[in-house]
């Protein structure tokens, strides 16, 4: 292996090496390329994302006399036989000055900048000045370089770098083309390390990378740091566990066996299993950010299997079977809540007096909790929509409903009623008292996904119930034919849940989904989900806007309303 560190050595030397950031890349590559280079760049971004590199690459490829372009698919790159390539490869290059503005900080350092600034390039066609960590030049060093930003030579080109933009004047972004550097993914880390590993022919697991990767936080220069570290310390095969020693950090083993447990319900071994990573001496915030990833792999799989080439081409046999297989113990809601409530965690660790706290209390409410009784949800496997005909019986038709037909025979409200469900009230023939004929559970993921166009249809029919059902959200319950809708304001569940409201729901869904399930709206307290302000309360003149001048319809609302609360009208 070379003297050189791995980060130096694999440094990328032209556009088509650099891993991700493929839209700055295209950017700066097309600007070379039609001759339209700016005099000032601004890169700005987290550390280890390729500000310098870029800087780097930018001004060789630049300055290089006879720049190469391989095909439409290939950005623009420096030959590496010019002069001006070799120069710079050789670290004497003239017109390529980098400085740490750590180190530079004064006035004068600037001043002396826009001095030699002034003298014509060498041999290159641009004199390059790439000023490093540039927010920490004084603000006379900022006022001396924003002279010469505002007419800079014409030979002259600027590439700043900066972790923290908000210290960089206002004055000197608004004079500089702004590229925002982002983290690197995990996957591409990953790939990038692949490459290293492969050239150095170094033996080790794709899981072991799969935690340098997450461990370096999005950083590819300490990515590459860490894994030179390890490669140092472990000369034989590199697998996980050993990496996971060697960094101080839990292994995947822990993470799988973690989730196992939550999904199980197993409260006290869940706990006794955070206590002992702890007591080993490994970081609990890296094993949360290790869950975290782990738990978003097992919800992709939940929403579409046919992702799974996407997210395990890099693992083996036996970790995409026990990903499958845990994947399969609890339902997609209840994953989400587990992705919510750990990622509201992660912060509370660093700053817990007691680190292991945050997660105890976390697992103990998510295997304590009602969603952990939730059924699964087999949405990449959607049952079987019943032929039409079939579903076509089961829907009455509105003037065949005695309770629809005629207003006069309607039962009137009873003001003690709290809440009415389907059970309670049999209806004739209705559809949504039907049970499913294929005794499969009902895919709440497909309704979700037509809800909106549910209540769309439901607004010609019934606009103000599509009103109250506007900010509405259907999830599963316990029962294999019913359906719960979850409502923001008690009085409005108590009106959907009238017989009729809910005969009306049940013909629409039946019509838009092809699926015949009964119909239950519940509070955002009973069903445990918070619901986003997606629109306004319902008032009076909302309705008007939405419903057109529907009297009635307005009318009816506002008597049901009044039945409900024991109201009366006020006169003066």
């Amino acid at each position: 292996m070379s003297s050189n560190t791995l980060y130096r050595k694999y440094r990328p030397s032209q556009f088509n090496d650099v891993v991700g950031q493929q839209h700055i890349v295209r950017t700066l590559s097309n600007a070379i390329e039609n001759n339209r280079a700016g005099q000032a760049y601004l890169f700005t971004g987290p550390r280890g994302t390729g500000k310098t590199t870029f800087a780097r690459v930018f001004a060789k490829t630049v300055n290089c006399t006879a720049p190469i372009k391989k095909s439409k698919d290939h950005f623009l790159a420096p030959c590496l036989k010019c002069e001006n390539c070799q120069q710079f490869e050789n670290n004497t290059s003239a017109d390529i000055i980098e400085i740490d503005a750590a180190s530079n900080t004064g006035v004068d350092n600037i001043r002396e900048l826009r001095e030699t600034a002034k003298l014509s390039p060498f041999k290159g066609k641009y004199k390059i000045y790439i000023i490093d960590e540039v927010h920490m030049l004084s603000s006379g060093a900022f006022n001396a370089l924003l002279k010469i930003l505002e007419e800079p030579p014409a030979h002259i080109i600027f590439i700043l770098a900066t972790t923290e933009i908000h210290k960089v004047p206002e004055t000197i972004i608004s004079r500089c083309q702004r590229f925002d550097f982002s983290k690197f993914d995990i996957e591409e880390i990953i790939g990038k390390l692949s490459a290293i590993v492969k050239k150095e022919k170094i033996t080790i697991e794709e899981p072991a990378l799969e935690l340098i990767a997450i461990s370096a936080e999005g950083g590819m220069r300490d990515a590459e740091s860490l894994l030179e570290q390890i490669i140092t310390l472990e000369k034989n095969k590199i697998t996980s566990e050993k990496v996971a020693d060697i960094l101080g950090i839990s292994s995947n083993q822990s993470v799988e066996e973690l989730t196992a447990l939550v999904f199980d319900k197993k409260t006290a071994q869940a706990l006794l299993l955070i206590n002992k990573i702890y007591k080993d001496g490994y970081n609990l915030e890296f094993l949360a950010k290790s869950w975290l990833e782990y738990l978003r792999k097992i919800m992709l799989l939940n929403i579409d299997a046919s992702l799974d080439k996407k997210i395990f081409s890099k693992m083996t046999k036996e970790q995409k079977e026990s990903i499958k297989l845990i994947s399969q113990k609890t339902s997609l809601n209840f994953i989400i809540l587990c992705v919510d409530k750990i990622a509201e965690n992660i912060p509370k660790i660093k700053e817990s007096f007691i680190p292991q706290l945050p997660l105890e209390s976390m697992i103990v409410e998510l295997t304590k909790s009602d969603f952990a009784d939730a059924p699964l949800i087999k949405t990449s496997t959607p049952p079987p929509t019943p032929p039409k005909e079939v579903v076509e019986n089961k829907v009455i038709p509105a003037e065949k409903n005695d309770a629809l037909a005629d207003p006069a025979k309607k039962t009137p409200i009873q003001p003690p009623v709290a809440e009415v469900i389907v059970d309670q009230i049999p209806l004739k023939n209705a559809p949504i008292e039907t049970p499913l004929s294929t005794g499969e559970k009902i895919n709440v993921y497909e309704i979700e996904k037509k809800w909106k166009e549910i209540v769309d249809e439901l607004r010609d029919k019934n606009c103000s119930l599509a009103m109250m059902l506007s900010n509405s959200v259907p999830i599963e319950s316990s029962k294999s034919d019913t359906i719960h809708i979850v409502i923001r304001h008690s009085f409005q569940k108590d009106l959907i849940n009238k017989a009729e409201n809910r005969l009306t729901i049940g013909e629409i869904s039946n019509k838009i989904t092809g699926l015949v399930f009964k119909v239950v709206a519940v509070s955002e307290e009973e069903s445990g989900v918070k619901l986003k302000k997606i629109l306004p309360d319902i008032n009076p003149d909302m309705v008007d806007g939405a419903c057109g001048t529907n009297g009635n319809s307005q009318e009816s609302l506002l008597s049901d309303a009044m039945s409900l609360m024991g109201a009366t009208v006020i006169t003066e």
